[in-house]
């Protein structure tokens, strides 16, 4: 008689979110990828790939392709009888827990004279929170009940989920990054932390520690993300080797910690493979050395002249979260219909979705944190969000196509333009919020005006936090609309602080009853203070037909003002057709 049964793996958002670095968001999120993994490969090897129902690969070859992007930590599949369902789970835990276990030796082992190894230990065997529950169901029709009980099931044992002591407590110092676990560092050498990418004054925990020793090299840092339109632009101005010069002048004064060896493709080709990109910033220059040291005046004054030669780069990258809308009636409809039908839409979303981001994502030059389903974390370069962002929602509706009873399933998608040395939690908090957004839209948005949208939130160094949304159906598209506006703004078309007057404007009238026309035509004057011409007047004036428009223009002006520096510094064409439907 056929059973189900589900794994879920944990701790998730807290785990990944407690990260001070890009490697230690990555790293997290790889972890509990792989431990997933790991069970789910037990699985199908005992149970066939045939009966996982999710993630649903077809066999081997395809359950690497989707290991590459990520396995979401939820396992479910079909087994023959109830004694298999719990020796089939433990085992599969088992497999998880394992995979940690040699995954932190083999990082942290060689450094046990250094740290609490001891306390690692403990601390990564107490890491994964595992709940399993098995439901019987005898017929295909019975599917849908059986899912629906398994998930009551799986809720109950997590709501009753064991509290065992604590293994590892110390009066050590707790970790800077989840304020729960001790730090293994005590003893260490300011020299030793500095090699390993530790900031004076941070605690790591073994877990922490696990994190932060991550082969890095697979990853790019928020740096990075910010330099790319500054490198993409001097390739295409034929200034390459002018940098070259500068970044190996930097390098000899920094000395071995400005040389690396980056894997990733998207840098693999660049200048950046082979030097940290923390050269190129000034901000962070400080890192490589210690406080006392005179070297530092020396490379901050060769990077004031590779500023002077050559520009600087811009200091914002954009996180993406994307998230599928109306998966939960779409799987629930699917399932009415059976096991094998359930099973057919996660084998589309697998295969022909979540294998298939990281090219999406590295092909408009960014990384990948995760793709585990529906569910994509991604970090981006300025100057190809909007692109990124608009090919997932395409490719996640032609994945999804057929599968909802009277919608099918759409994504919505969080961006968030942040400096690359704001803190990364914070970041993580903002293109959630963004994310949540897009997908409910302002308050008083109506059922059918809700998901299937973009929204981007833009957190400035100094300065007011903005947010804008648009769904993927409107036209011209919020994407679209940001694109031109950039133009506008290259092309001097707009008065450069158009958007904060415009904003000005509502604050001091945009209350006051009676006086909407007002508000516009000031609007208007406000535009076309320069010289414009007039096809381009006529295109804003169309866009302004009541005092929500001017704020909604206020607000896309002051984001579309960020991307006009870094789509010129990347030297994307103005009043492109192509590159303005890509948006």
């Amino acid at each position: 008689m056929p059973y189900l049964l589900q794994i879920a793996f944990g701790p998730v958002q807290d785990f990944i979110a407690s990260a001070r670095r890009s490697r230690d968001l990555y790293a997290g999120s790889r972890l509990l990828s792989e431990a997933a993994a790991k069970a789910a490969e037990h699985l199908a090897s005992k149970a066939r790939y045939e009966n996982l129902i999710f993630p649903a690969p077809n066999n081997e070859q395809h359950f690497k392709q989707l290991s590459a992007s990520g396995i979401p930590n939820v396992v479910l599949v079909r087994v023959d009888n109830d004694e298999d369902c719990e020796k089939l789970a433990r085992e599969a835990i088992e497999a998880a827990r394992a995979y940690i276990q040699s995954y932190a030796e083999k990082l942290l082992q060689p450094y046990q004279k250094q740290i609490d190894w001891a306390t690692s230990q403990k601390q990564l065997d107490d890491l994964l929170e595992v709940y399993w529950a098995c439901v019987r169901f005898e017929k295909e029709d019975d599917y849908a009940k059986a899912r629906n009980r398994l998930a009551a099931a799986l809720a109950a044992r997590k709501n009753t989920r064991n509290f065992d002591p604590v293994a590892w407590g110390s009066s050590a110092p707790k970790s800077s990054l989840d304020g729960s676990r001790e730090s293994v560092l005590a003893g260490t050498s300011e020299k030793w932390r500095l090699q390993q990418g530790i900031r004076p004054g941070e605690e790591l925990s073994g877990v922490d520690l696990l994190k932060r020793l991550w082969p890095e090299r697979s990853f790019l840092s928020t740096s990075h993300l910010a330099a790319l339109p500054y490198l993409e632009g001097l390739e295409k101005q034929g200034q390459t080797q002018s940098l070259h010069f500068y970044l190996e002048r930097l390098a000899s004064q920094v000395g071995d910690l400005a040389r690396v060896d980056w894997a990733h493709p998207v840098v693999r080709d660049t200048l950046l493979k082979d030097y940290d990109p923390r050269l190129l910033f000034e901000g962070r220059l400080g890192e490589f050395f210690e406080a006392t040291d005179p070297r530092l005046e020396q490379a901050r004054a060769t990077l004031a002249e590779m500023y002077q030669a050559l520009g600087r780069p811009e200091p914002y990258y954009v996180l993406l979260h994307a998230d599928g809308d109306r998966m939960g009636a779409a799987i629930d409809h699917q399932s009415k219909q059976g096991a094998k039908a359930h099973r057919d839409l996660s084998n589309k979303l697998a295969l022909n979705f979540a294998a298939n981001v990281q090219g999406i994502v590295e092909k408009h030059k960014g990384c990948l944190v995760y793709a585990g389903g529906d569910d994509v974390l991604a970090l981006l370069p300025l100057h190809t969000a909007l692109r990124c962002a608009k090919a997932l929602a395409g490719a996640f509706q032609n994945a999804m196509k057929g599968f909802g009873e009277t919608q099918d399933p759409t994504l919505s998608v969080g961006l968030a333009i942040v400096h690359h040395l704001e803190p990364l939690q914070d970041a993580l908090e903002l293109v959630r919020r963004a994310e949540k957004f897009a997908k409910e839209g302002p308050k008083d948005t109506s059922p059918e005006q809700k998901r299937n949208a973009l929204a981007l939130a833009y957190s400035p160094r100094s300065g007011s936090e903005r947010m804008v949304r648009g769904r993927w159906d409107e036209q011209p598209t919020l994407g679209q609309r940001l694109y031109r506006y950039q133009d506008l703004l290259r092309l001097e078309q707009i008065p450069a602080k158009a958007g904060y007057e415009l904003r000005g404007l509502l604050n001091e009238l945009g209350e006051a009853k009676g006086l909407e026309k007002a508000v516009l035509l000031e609007a208007r004057r406000i535009l076309g203070r320069k010289e414009m011409a007039k096809a381009y007047r006529d295109e804003l004036s169309a866009w302004l037909r009541s005092p929500e428009d001017v704020a909604r223009l206020s607000d896309e002006l002051i984001i579309a003002k960020v991307l006009a520096r870094a789509y010129e510094q990347a030297r994307i064409p103005k009043e492109n057709s192509e590159v303005y439907l890509a948006h």
